[in-house]
């Protein structure tokens, strides 16, 4: 085993395995520790077409698809209606079967160059690190260390960022026959519940509830609760047993410190946002971006943890938002307990268009790190100082641009009309100029202009 890795990572799940894989593809010694002790929430998970073209352009396609069958179930949803609406026309993605799906990740990863330490644990010293394993202990002084291990990772205990108590309980049982090839999501009156049911092998149900729920009744019963008003194909399951039993509820966890967290171990989403096998990947792929610089730039350490804290807080934003707006369409239970506390909450209203505004003092120039390929780059843009937050353009529109139109206090739809005039934002749509201008009001970079100055 290497004794001075350029990466050692803490996990061999989904997250770990691909970033293990894409660092060694690029030429890093990668050290990967797998305890061999995976609990995984459900036996199937699929990965939508869409995505697949993303990850093509990472340099996983091959690997994830060598490592999965096409996903041929149909899929439909229980949601909003007491009938089924199937979906027939999302692409053929991909169907994992969990344990194969990480195992075989990790052999790519060994093929590719990693040292994968199987039935491992790994622990801090002095020194450095220690890397006990069934055949004795190596001791390890990486470069630099990501942890991946999931939810049993530290900075999760501190999240910075929760969502509603969600408690999640697997089912495996044996699907009716007409059930079979579907995998259906359906809402219930105490929580819903997602129910593969390939043609082959057994059916898994998914069974989610309020997490407070849970610890007043007790998981067993509020597990058969949430199963028992199912009119889907979870209803007609037979033989089905509990195989696992987690807390699903959503977190983002703050910067950690000396080590990248990433997948799980930073961030992760309610179940019914679907997708986290793919945000794993593609956090993989941020994070060896991140550890290629580090090594490369050991100087910029602090400031590219802080980069991939930012980039895991926004996806578990956008996530969030998916859940929000798929528990906003079932109005069928709405006065529930558990629907209730998931009611989107009042939009705020949008402060008036004609009100000038002018550029926040947080908001200064200065060289920040932007991602380029397989590294991030020095480049110019902006700086907030309250929280950190480093931008140079909102979607594909430059910020610099935005900023000089309110040089002077200005209303959002005269800057807008003033854009026309800038070479660097008229020939991009208006309606994206527009949109970005408002992005940075809600960020607080556009603040109302003080009296003193909108009188001049």
């Amino acid at each position: 085993m290497l004794s001075c890795p350029d990466l050692l990572v803490l996990g061999g799940g989904v997250a770990g395995s691909a970033l293990a894989l894409l660092a060694a593809r690029r030429g890093l010694a990668v050290v990967l520790v797998e305890r061999g002790r995976p609990k995984w929430s459900g036996p199937h998970e699929t990965l939508l077409a869409a995505g697949r073209s993303r990850l093509e352009r990472i340099g996983l396609a091959d690997a994830v698809a060598a490592a999965a069958v096409p996903d041929r179930l149909r899929h439909g949803a229980l949601w909003g209606s007491d009938d089924v609406a199937w979906r027939d026309d999302h692409g053929e993605g991909l169907l994992l079967a969990r344990g194969r799906f990480d195992a075989a990740l990790r052999q790519a990863a060994a093929s590719a160059g990693a040292v994968v330490a199987a039935n491992a644990e790994a622990c801090p010293t002095r020194e450095g690190w220690r890397v006990r394993t069934p055949d004795g202990e190596l001791p390890l002084q990486p470069r630099l260390v990501v942890d991946a291990r999931g939810r049993i990772a530290n900075p999760l205990r501190l999240a910075a960022h929760r969502g509603h108590g969600l408690l999640a309980v697997t089912l495996v049982g044996r699907a009716e026959r007409d059930d079979l090839g579907t995998a259906t999501v359906e809402a219930t009156a105490d929580g819903w519940i997602w129910t593969h049911a390939p043609a082959d092998g057994p059916a898994a149900a998914a069974v989610l509830g309020d997490g407070d729920e849970a610890a007043a009744c007790g998981v067993g019963t509020l597990g058969r609760r949430v199963r028992a008003a199912a009119r889907g194909p979870a209803a007609r399951l037979r033989d089905a047993r509990a195989a696992y039993a987690n807390d699903a509820t959503a977190r983002a966890a703050a910067a950690a410190g000396e080590r990248l967290a990433i997948g799980d171990a930073a961030a992760t989403i309610d179940p019914l946002a679907s997708q986290g096998v793919e945000k794993a990947l593609f956090a993989a792929d941020h994070a060896a971006a991140v550890g290629a610089t580090a090594l490369q730039r050991p100087e910029w350490l602090p400031r590219l943890f802080a980069a991939h804290a930012r980039w895991e807080l926004g996806l578990w934003h956008a996530h969030e938002a998916t859940s929000a707006d798929w528990y906003a369409r079932e109005q069928r239970f709405r006065d529930a307990p558990f629907w209730r506390r998931r009611r989107p909450a009042p939009a705020i209203a949008e402060p008036p268009d004609d009100q000038p505004r002018v550029v926040s003092p947080s908001i200064v120039a200065s060289e920040m790190l932007a991602r380029a390929g397989d590294t991030f780059v020095a480049r110019p843009g902006f700086h907030d100082r309250r929280d950190g937050d480093e931008q140079s353009h909102v979607g594909y529109v430059p910020i610099a641009a935005l900023l000089d139109r309110f040089a002077a206090p200005t209303a959002l739809p005269a800057a807008g009309a003033a854009a026309g005039g800038d070479p660097r934002l008229f020939v991009l749509p208006p309606r994206a100029v527009d949109a970005a201008m408002r992005a940075l009001r809600r960020r607080g970079w556009l603040i109302p202009a003080p009296p003193a100055a909108t009188s001049r």
